[in-house]
């Protein structure tokens, strides 16, 4: 009989490797499945994987959310149409056009060919499947609702895409208005102001306060832009540096989160996000504490990513949710706190949750409106008034022309 190699992880989640001698496959899976473990691969002995070594350190791994919610929503309907998970991996392969999705589906179809667990496979790809993924399809194979899962994370996937191009639209064009405003007032100070002051030099006139100022930054400029430039991409590159770091990444959660305008923006897509995970992991029978850690998770901000901590840590103790959301109202809204609490005393907290997050959703789209109403103008107007301003005083001399001419 032929030799198997496996890997597994125990009742209390630690990894074993090992062999074993079986028939088939089907019966060696069986076998370690009999215990209580979970299969995370299972292959003849000698038979090596290259994507096992090679996979993760390729560096062409780059898959797009959109091809994240494709592949989902078609697994989604082939499996609630009856059609065999590791037969519908395959038809997906087949027409995905997207290499590297190919290859991770493919892959991902040989580990479940090979008694591998759905949700292991996927555990193999973190950055392609969050963590939010993969405990939903680890729900779905305990309850044998697969298709329905799918469907459902499909839709999350969507409706945090929309999320996510609603804040980043709301960004987008006055950071473009933010960029030509500099090009100009940088050209302006390089290369127009330093003919004027020739002009103005060979005339010998006394030229107004605002005049000088201006002709005294563009001689800066121009006399020291390397050194200028040297030390901006030093300090650009020092930030991002530091903002990989854990400290940096905290005080730019919270300069997000605490910027006039577009904070409170960044808070209700923080709160958004969040609540949509909640309201899924719930409806698919997830328990409390669970769900909880997985807001925690893809939070995207550290600050409410330690309010679901305090809360999961609490709760745990005992406490409800709705008691240890009001503690923290600086980042919840009281409204959302009432809501939970009136699901927690009803015990439709699943239909609740779903309601809490689309009303959160909704005020996140109306507030990004907003945003992107204000911004503009205020941007637009702001340009206007550093354009105009160098205008002005690169033409107050002319106002005297007359005396410059009779100079």
């Amino acid at each position: 009989m032929p030799t198997y190699a496996y890997q597994v992880r125990d009742p209390s989640g630690k990894m074993e490797t090992g062999t074993l001698t079986s028939p088939d496959v089907d019966r060696a899976s069986k076998t370690l499945r009999r215990d209580g473990r979970t299969v995370l691969s299972i292959r003849p002995q000698g038979q090596v994987r290259s994507e096992d070594s090679d996979w993760e350190a390729s560096p062409t791994r780059k898959v797009k959310r959109d091809d994240v919610i494709f592949f989902c929503t078609q697994l989604a309907v082939m499996v609630d149409t009856g059609v065999p998970l590791a037969e519908a991996l395959d038809a997906i392969a087949a027409n995905t056009e997207h290499p590297t999705m190919r290859n991770i589906v493919d892959d991902i179809s040989g580990r479940v060919k090979s008694g591998c667990e759905f949700s292991s496979a996927l555990e193999r790809y973190p950055k392609i499947f969050s963590p939010l993924f993969v405990a939903s399809m680890r729900v779905a194979e305990t309850s044998g609702t697969m298709g329905a899962m799918l469907q459902r994370m499909s839709e999350y996937l969507e409706q945090e895409r929309e999320t996510r191009k609603k804040v980043k639209g709301a960004l987008t064009y006055p950071a473009m208005l933010l960029c030509f405003c500099t090009i100009v007032v940088m050209a302006l100070l390089l290369f127009v102001m330093p003919r004027f002051e020739q002009i103005y030099s060979d005339r010998g006139v006394v030229l107004p306060m605002p005049t000088r100022v201006l002709l005294g930054i563009s001689a800066f400029l121009t006399s020291n832009w390397m050194v200028l430039l040297f030390v901006g991409g030093l300090t650009v590159a020092g930030l991002w540096l530091y903002s990989q770091s854990a400290a940096g990444r905290r005080s730019l959660d919270r300069v997000r989160i605490s910027m006039p305008l577009l904070g409170p923006m960044y808070r209700k897509a923080y709160l958004a996000r969040s609540l949509r995970t909640m309201a899924t992991m719930v409806s698919s029978g997830v328990s409390m504490l669970d769900c909880l850690n997985l807001s925690a998770e893809v939070a995207g901000n550290s600050f409410y990513a330690d309010v679901w901590n305090d809360i999961a840590d609490n709760v745990r103790e005992g406490s409800n949710v709705s008691d240890r959301l009001r503690e923290h109202s600086e980042l919840i809204p009281p409204t959302v706190s009432q809501m939970v609490s009136a699901g927690e005393r009803t015990g439709q907290l699943s239909k609740v949750m779903n309601r809490v997050a689309g009303f959160c959703e909704s005020d996140l789209a109306a507030s990004t409106k907003a945003v992107t109403t204000l911004i503009e103008p205020i941007v637009i107007v702001a340009m206007g008034v550093i354009v105009g301003g160098i205008t002005i005083a690169l033409l107050l001399p002319v106002f005297n022309i007359s005396q410059v001419v009779a100079n």
